[in-house]
């Protein structure tokens, strides 16, 4: 943290052919100095409720935390978002607080890399902090102190600045290409589907989008909601994956809390329930892991129900909860992207149970109720969209809903980045779409995916869970292949998709399918096949 602050790293001085050359052989002396005495400054000044850190304790944290973070990430985002440009500036009860140079970085690191922080800071200071994240010259920080880091910072800036400097840190100018990357990241982001384990306050009954392919099956969701454990006391929704089986569990969720408050609800997903259950047996806490899901539980919902497949153990375990929670008179409800017919490797007693629920299907919505997906969702995303813009996207975005979407959130971001309005062209540009293809598709890591698993004939969940079968692991690397070849996603972020995998892991699968084609015929011709499909 000791070298002069690295303007190159961020400018291409010779781009810069209008600025009077004075400007481009100047120095600027910013960020050891100035930063080094704001620190100092801070630290001696009166204490708040926090004990303080001198400025030796957070150039040493600052320090720890980059060297940490340097073997987390890809060394070159390390260099353009870390290196010389992020240092801490408090570290308070809860919060560590953070100035980095620029906007652009503030978003890319709080987009991408807040996780990273955390864990390191964990690694470092032994628990978890909240992070603020503020932009050199930015005027208030997290910390109600007048006198804070960044106030400083601002002022030592303005008086160390040559007066004919007429460029500042925060207009820094960025590529096309960056700010399309960033574009990008936030479709990935949404695509990614987090887990469904945890509440989301956001999915309700209001906001749902009722049409016919799903009208059948909000009715039933809501008649459990109004009634839990006695209308229907197990509901299985099954459809293809975005169609909007995991909102609808969650309004269901959301409306038992708020009508029923006493009622306990347990949400999760199959592979978390199996993991729960894994670790409550490696610690001998089996007996509350029953407790859980059994004395505690009144409202028992389960997502992907169909990643049971070939645990049998944990077939075993659910079979008696299953049976326990009907007993009780308890709710259960559970999701699938295939009736329980159709799921594989499961025992024919789970599937008779599964079979005993009432199944209903969640169909591909048609072109009326995507345009009013599209017109609800943008105003919820305060977006503008014209109705032109609306029936091209609608027209030719026809697999599910998460697609709809995430055309939304790439338009949002193209406005919020690249600062233009939304016309048809644009979107048509942004989306690679065109209406006059009647099976135009929206490229996307959910796309490329599902072509894959249609491909190779198995199933999405498999592709995205923790099998390592072969029948699983070369589909698997194939769309993690397509996907970096089509897209061009971080490898952080190709993985995320795939249950949270590591960059490494999906490097090896880039490289592995990359040096097969070339020696195995068979597997070049499947590669080509879905690729052309694109």
């Amino acid at each position: 943290m000791t070298q002069k602050f690295p303007f190159d790293h961020f400018l291409k001085l010779g781009s810069l052919n209008d600025v009077q050359p004075v400007i481009r052989k100047t120095e600027v002396p910013v960020s050891p100095v100035v930063i080094g005495q704001t620190i100092k400054a801070l630290a001696s000044a009166q204490p708040k409720l926090e004990p303080e850190f001198l400025f030796e304790e957070l150039k040493t944290i600052t320090e720890a935390l980059l060297e940490h973070i340097k073997t987390l990430i890809n060394p070159n985002k390390f260099h353009a978002y870390f290196l010389n440009t992020f240092t801490v500036s408090a570290v308070n009860q809860d919060v560590v607080e953070f100035v980095v140079t620029t906007s652009f970085i503030k978003k890319m690191i709080e987009t991408h890399y807040i996780e990273t922080i955390k864990q390191a800071l964990i690694e470092i200071l032994g628990k978890e902090y909240q992070l603020n994240v503020q932009v050199l010259g930015t005027t208030r920080s997290m910390s109600s102190n007048e006198e804070n880091i960044l106030n400083s910072l601002k002022t030592e800036k303005k008086t160390e600045l040559p007066k004919n400097n007429t460029f500042i840190i925060q207009d820094l100018a960025h590529t096309k290409d960056d700010l399309l990357k960033a574009v990008d990241s936030r479709v990935i982001e949404h695509m990614s589907s987090p887990s469904s384990s945890q509440l989301d306050i956001h999915k309700t009954f209001a906001n749902f989008i009722i049409g016919p392919s799903n009208n059948i099956a909000h009715a039933l969701a809501m008649a459990v909601a109004k009634d839990p454990g006695k209308t229907y006391p197990a509901l299985y929704v099954y459809g293809n994956s975005g169609l909007g089986k995991t909102h609808l569990i969650h309004a269901i969720a959301n409306c038992v809390q708020n009508t029923n408050p006493t009622m306990r609800i347990s949400i999760t997903s199959a592979n978390k329930f199996m993991n729960e259950m894994i670790q409550a047996m490696q610690s001998q806490k089996f007996p509350e892991f029953r407790q859980k899901y059994v004395e505690k539980t009144d409202l028992l919902i389960i997502d992907d129900i169909h990643e049971l497949k070939n645990r049998t153990g944990t077939q075993d375990q659910f079979f008696h909860i299953f049976n326990e929670l009907i007993e009780r008179g308890k709710q259960l409800v559970f999701t699938s992207d295939k009736p329980p017919k159709e799921i594989d490797g499961i025992e024919d007693r789970i599937r008779t149970r599964l079979s005993s629920a009432l199944p209903v299907e969640v169909q591909q919505p048609d072109l009326e109720t995507r345009i009013a997906i599209l017109k609800k969702k943008a105003v919820e995303k305060d977006i503008y969209l014209s109705d032109d813009v609306v029936n091209l996207i609608a027209k030719c975005v026809k697999s599910n809903i998460r697609e709809l979407e995430g055309c939304l959130i790439k338009l949002g971001a193209v406005t919020s980045i690249l600062k233009i309005d939304i016309d048809l062209e644009v979107a048509k540009e942004h989306l690679n779409l065109n209406e006059e293809l009647e099976n135009q598709k929206l490229i996307t890591i959910e796309t490329i995916t599902k072509t894959v698993c249609n491909h190779f004939k198995i199933p999405l969940g498999d592709l995205r869970g923790k099998a390592k079968t072969k029948e699983v692991a070369l589909p698997r690397q194939v769309s993690m292949y397509l996907i970096n070849k089509l897209i061009k996603p971080t490898l952080k972020e190709n993985g995320q998709y795939f249950g949270g995998r590591d960059h490494s892991t999906v490097l090896h699968a880039i490289n592995t399918v990359r040096d097969r084609i070339k020696a195995d015929s068979l597997l070049a011709q499947h590669v080509l096949d879905i690729e052309k499909q694109f």
